[in-house]
């Protein structure tokens, strides 16, 4: 996926001369221009709500298959302008055939929440390489209990976030977990990010499902009373794909010098409008459509019965090892300079930082000291 993330305060999107303009009325100037059939993104992201988009670009944009997505200030989909969805009566019915048959549910369910957990033990595993977190284990889910499945993934989750959380504080920053509050109403940083996060997550499942054709009213997993009860069961495959753009955004937060966030009257976290598109970009180098859309047909084919097998093929996370480990850490506070072959200043700058931070940064030309100290 190829989104265009639009944030301006005031944003006007219309037609001229046939080429999509986008404009920014508050500076009274055209900020991009598309002429027809070369638009190069496949969506659009309209992070502000002032502003206002004509039927004929409206009608342009569908004609170039484009999404329209307007987010809230927390990421979640307010609005969503999505391409016509193919007409596959064939497949909804088997849908809801597949919801009603209790052991075909019940298959699905598992399959999905097994592989959901399968992805968070590895992403752990992944990040016990330069942090220091357990990876909990895994209990053999229930194939009948539909309460025992979801107290499992459930406690899976608790374990989960609490080993996300040390890594959260490796980086200098405090994560007390997810719950109903911090899913609703996040008063952190950490927390923000990930809801926003969740949100962007959102609107790539939404678009595969739609492109498919399967409904997604009509989930396995969670509740049947959810509008997009199907697009959160399939979010939960790359949920650990935001969790790590979540935790490279926190470093690369470090070297910023602006406000990441505040908080508003009711005392929730409201991202700076370059932490979010910060963070935005770190989710669309992690996420593929094309990914999300081969996982949506694997389902459609299964409850068509044109597979007999249910298993879903999810990239693994392409997770950079960091150098900043306790071993370093440690090789900076027992070590001198002299030893470590380092100019006085800049040890003292990781000394300083590590002090009041509890965190490191190093760059490469520093890197192969600590290499030299331990050899």
């Amino acid at each position: 996926m190829n989104p265009l993330y639009v944030d301006l305060l005031v944003c006007n999107i219309g037609l001229s001369d046939h080429c999509l303009v986008i404009k920014d009325r508050k500076h009274n100037r055209i900020l991009q221009s598309f002429k027809p059939r070369e638009f190069p993104y496949d969506s659009i992201v309209l992070q502000k709500q002032h502003g206002a988009i004509s039927f004929d670009a409206i009608n342009w944009l569908i004609a170039h298959a484009v999404t329209v997505t307007i987010l809230d200030w927390q990421g979640n989909i307010r609005a969503q302008i999505l391409p016509s969805e193919p007409i596959s009566n064939e497949l909804k019915l088997a849908q809801y055939q597949a919801y009603l048959d209790r052991k075909v549910h019940m298959r699905i369910a598992r399959t999905i929440v097994e592989t959901k957990l399968q992805r968070q033990k590895q992403f752990l595993e992944s990040l016990s390489e330069s942090y220091p977190v357990d990876v909990p284990r895994i209990v053999r889910i229930s194939a009948t209990s539909e309460d025992f499945m979801r107290n499992s993934e459930a406690r899976y989750a608790i374990s989960y976030f609490e080993q996300f959380g040390k890594v959260c504080k490796e980086l200098g920053h405090d994560f007390s977990g997810r719950g109903t509050k911090s899913n609703m109403h996040a008063n952190d940083l950490v927390n923000s990010l990930l809801n926003y996060g969740y949100g962007v997550l959102q609107t790539y499942v939404q678009r595969a499902i739609s492109a498919i054709g399967l409904y997604n009213s009509l989930p396995f997993v969670h509740d049947l009373g959810r509008s997009r009860g199907l697009v959160f069961d399939f979010m939960e495959f790359w949920r650990t794909n935001v969790d790590y753009s979540v935790l490279e955004t926190l470093k690369r937060l470090d070297a910023i010098n602006y406000r990441v966030y505040r908080l508003n009257d009711n005392f929730e976290a409201v991202l700076s409008s370059d932490t979010s598109k910060l963070l935005f970009e770190r989710v669309r180098f992690n996420l593929s459509l094309q990914e999300i859309i081969m996982n949506c047909r694997v389902l459609a084919k299964f409850v068509l019965g044109e597979s007999r097998t249910l298993s879903f093929n999810l990239k693994p996370i392409d997770f950079k090892p960091v150098f900043e480990t306790d071993r370093v850490k440690g090789l900076i506070l027992s070590k001198s300079a002299r030893e470590l072959g380092m100019n006085k200043s800049s040890l003292w700058y990781q000394k300083k930082r590590l002090s009041e931070r509890g965190t490191i940064r190093l760059y490469n030309s520093s890197k192969w000291h600590f290499h030299n100290a331990e050899s």
